[in-house]
């Protein structure tokens, strides 16, 4: 399958009331938060889009997803192993997938997809690139992930948050556009709740951000590590915010000092992060 021109794309419909009210887009975006929540907040732009969901079953979509829009599910996973008898099985599962969002796209009759990248995307763009529809993939980070390296000619724009990007993508239609924010960020701190954490007056805070997976344990492993040399020497107090699946893997005694909080709580129940609350206690 030949990548085709960015220049014979199909053009994005002008983004007019007039006839953005009729149009159904499909969102692709599953996994971590650093996929689902800049699709939310774009998504919270479009009023005037009659918008339905892609995820996969059994990630944060499920718990984000549901309240606010329909969503359709596919049993999809990456290319994070080494090509063997597995990929096989891989490809097959994308195939099947391809087949399974094209239905959706023709049976929902969706006029454009977006997505933010990651593994659903591939089996989504490839779709409604098959069906000559309009997608808009955005891509937050400064080096793109294997899947937009990979599909983004097959986009009808790329729109990323970081110029550093663009090199990456020489294939692709690119735009500039920085990365969404939800409205929860714009609201002032000040008009904000005090935190309900037992954090100790008159000493530094350090807040630890660990993402999920692998990466988180390894930040908060670190983390716990340092937390007796740094409370004797300097006498301060580390709070992790860690994702749901991280604190079930650790053995270590929880220390006094050491604060573990879920941050896709407050997420879900639509709080500000807490990297704007710490603008209350830092």
């Amino acid at each position: 399958m030949s990548a085709p021109d960015p220049s014979s794309q199909t053009k994005l419909p002008k983004l007019t009331p007039a006839k953005l009210a009729p149009a159904k887009l499909l969102v692709a975006a599953s996994g971590t938060g650093g996929h689902l929540f800049p699709a939310i907040a774009t998504a919270e732009q479009l009023a005037d889009f009659h918008i339905e969901w892609l995820g996969v079953p059994d990630r944060l979509e499920r718990q984000l997803v549901p309240d606010r829009y329909c969503l359709h599910t596919i049993p999809v996973q990456g290319f994070q192993q080494q090509f063997g008898w597995g990929t096989l099985k891989i490809l097959s599962r994308l195939v099947l997938s391809i087949l399974k969002v094209r239905q959706i796209l023709q049976q929902g009759n969706f006029q454009a997809l977006l997505t933010t990248g990651g593994y659903i995307a591939a089996p989504s763009i490839l779709a409604a690139w098959s069906l000559g529809l309009p997608v808009v993939l955005h891509e937050s980070n400064a080096l793109p992930g294997k899947v937009t390296r990979w599909l983004s000619p097959f986009c009808s724009v790329v729109a990323i948050g970081f110029t550093a990007a663009e090199p990456y993508l020489p294939k692709a239609k690119t735009l500039f556009v920085g990365t969404p924010v939800r409205s929860q960020f714009r609201v002032a701190v000040a008009e904000q709740p005090p935190l309900d954490l037992p954090i100790p007056v008159n000493v530094p805070l350090i807040v630890v951000l660990a993402a999920v997976r692998a990466q988180s344990v390894s930040i908060n492993w670190f983390a716990r590590w340092l937390q007796p040399g740094l409370q004797q020497e300097f006498g301060l107090s580390i709070s992790p915010e860690t994702m749901t699946q991280t604190p079930k893997i650790f053995s270590i005694p929880t220390i006094s000092l050491y604060l573990s909080t879920q941050i896709w709580q407050r997420c879900c129940n639509d709080l500000i992060l807490p990297s704007v609350e710490l603008e209350q206690v830092a």
